[in-house]
């Protein structure tokens, strides 16, 4: 009798443990598929934003030929609004797509995204000054949208989120590279980075002090999916080369029988242009994620791209603390080519997904080869995160919002004394002031710092980036 209850013991135990495994891969699988097609719907919004603010350039360019000078800057109010309203349709998609792969509406993205929209409403509507508004209105309309999203709840976090009172200013503990370092021991991170703070640090009071937000900031993208265009107000760049190719776009799209003057060409107006920056110059060190592969120059583009972050809880039968589930919910060290990974002490599994819009115009050429805004992107790829412009600001992982919010002026100022036991990012600050981790690193690098010089790629101490692609 007590063998054959100890046989049911372990029996009813093995198929929990099978079922909360399977749960969990479930999840994972599920997980991935809805932030995979949220960050595409999110991307294809930005594609289709671009392209209808190119044929407004060229519709612009049609009244200049007319002398419309009154429907041209008409015109130029459409497209900023469309630097908002695009994105944000995008945003509404990403939703729909990752609630359509049954992720559902997470209460503290739905709340962040609440939080963001009341700021907006508040802070941003109320010191114009700081914060200029692209169009009239656009702060209480800009709010409205997102409050409106968020009434329906947030599913897809959109992580690449650029907000206004961010900073531009590089700052190790504004990087979760470093902490992310500092977790996997990865000294040639340090290597690329900061050989020389490694090896000088002494103290938290070592820190140069946190960077403020930039004091007037670049309003004229959204926030979250920022397209990277801005107005300028001068004659058309390229001259007569660029009419002749706004024709050839006009005639291909069917937009208009009339043809664009090469008058227009010494016309000053505002026009639409990218803010765009070679795709490869993301990555200064030459570990693009996708090396040794090559980029073709039609494509080497950075500016508009999307990344989302989902998360979703599984409901366990085996208890929190047994073991033996534990490999099943944690990975220490993030490889995939978009990153999945868990919160071991909340059970939570989270995915985080890129992708970009990709087009070219004929001849192939690179879509900001006039600097004005074209119709020319025609598909949507998922892209590994890293590849992504804005991957490592974190928008949505929460955590690190609260971080670099509530923790870490307490540490510069107190030390250790001023973190949280429970964050994460705390724990890796803690390792980071222990100095035999540092000298350990310092050991490392004077013997096997020659591997660090292989960035072909992969994952592993000889290349590769945070995730490891």
């Amino acid at each position: 009798m007590i063998f054959t209850i100890m046989a049911l013991v372990i029996l009813a135990v093995v198929v929990v443990w099978i079922f909360d495994v399977h749960t969990v891969l479930h999840l994972k699988a599920r997980t991935q598929n809805a932030g995979d097609a949220a960050a595409l719907s999110a991307a294809r919004w930005q594609g289709i934003s671009l392209n209808l603010i190119g044929d407004l350039n060229i519709l612009q360019a049609l009244a200049l030929s007319r002398g419309d000078a009154t429907a041209a800057a008409q015109i130029t109010d459409v497209q900023a609004r469309l630097c908002f309203v695009g994105p944000l349709v995008g945003l509404l998609a990403s939703q729909q797509a990752a609630k359509n792969n049954r992720a559902y509406a997470n209460t503290n993205y739905t709340a962040n995204l609440m939080a963001h929209a009341d700021l907006v409403l508040s802070y941003y509507a109320t010191d114009t000054n700081r914060f200029r508004e692209p169009y009239a209105n656009a702060w209480q309309e800009y709010g409205g949208m997102l409050a409106n999203i968020a009434a329906h709840g947030v599913a897809a976090g959109p992580d690449n989120t650029w907000y206004f009172t961010d900073s531009t200013d590089s700052h190790w503990l504004l990087s979760r590279n470093f902490y992310e370092a500092v977790a996997g021991s990865d000294w040639c991170w340090f290597y690329w980075h900061g050989q020389a703070t490694l090896e000088s640090y002494s103290d938290f009071q070592y820190w140069p002090d946190l960077p403020t937000a930039s004091p007037s900031p670049n309003t004229f993208n959204c926030e979250v999916f920022g397209l990277g265009l801005l107005p300028f107000t001068a004659v058309l760049p390229g001259g007569a080369g660029a009419v002749t190719r706004m024709n050839q776009v006009r005639s291909e799209r069917g937009i208009s029988m009339d043809t664009i003057s090469n008058e227009v060409a010494s016309i000053t107006n505002t026009w639409y242009g990218y803010a765009w920056s070679s795709w490869l110059a993301l990555a200064p060190d030459n570990n693009f994620p996708i090396l040794p592969l090559r980029v073709k120059s039609e494509y080497d583009y950075a500016g508009a791209d999307a990344v989302i972050r989902v998360e979703a809880q599984p409901d366990l039968r085996m208890p929190a603390a047994f073991p033996s589930i534990q490999p099943f919910l944690t990975r220490s060290s993030p490889s995939a080519t978009r990153l999945t990974q868990t919160n071991a002490s909340a059970g939570a599994v989270t995915w985080t997904a890129a992708a970009k819009p990709f087009g070219y115009l004929e001849g192939p050429v690179r879509p900001d080869a006039y600097t004005i805004v074209l119709p020319a992107f025609r598909n949507v790829r998922l892209i590994p995160v890293d590849a992504a412009s804005g991957a490592n600001l974190g928008a949505y992982d929460l955590d690190w919002r609260r971080h670099i919010q509530n923790h870490l002026l307490t540490y510069l100022q107190n030390g250790q004394a001023g973190l949280e036991a429970d964050c994460w990012y705390c724990q890796q600050l803690q390792t980071w002031e222990d100095s035999a981790f540092r000298q350990q690193g310092i050991d490392w690098l004077n013997d096997t710092n020659n591997i660090c010089d292989q960035v072909a790629g992969g994952s592993g101490p000889g290349g590769g980036t945070r995730r490891g692609h």
